[in-house]
């Protein structure tokens, strides 16, 4: 599988601040948390402070497939 650097949806799901928390659809936020919000999000969720993540994250890839087979 290869990856698109040239296009990246902004998302939670592949913020370099983001650690897996109810695996694959919410994510904890080391951003959200030093600011005192609350730092469970949703993978899909996006902010202003977003950072491309330089390692390759498979989080939204497998939401996404659990998202469709949860609709079949």
């Amino acid at each position: 599988m290869t990856r698109k650097s040239a296009s990246v949806d902004k998302v939670c799901g592949n913020c370099r601040c983001h650690n897996t928390y109810e695996y694959p659809y919410n994510v904890f936020c080391f951003t959200k948390f030093a600011d005192r919000e609350n730092p469970v999000v949703s993978i899909f969720d996006g902010c202003d402070k977003w950072e491309n993540k330089l390692q390759d994250c498979f989080c939204v890839e497998d939401a996404l497939k659990k998202q469709g087979k949860k609709k079949k």
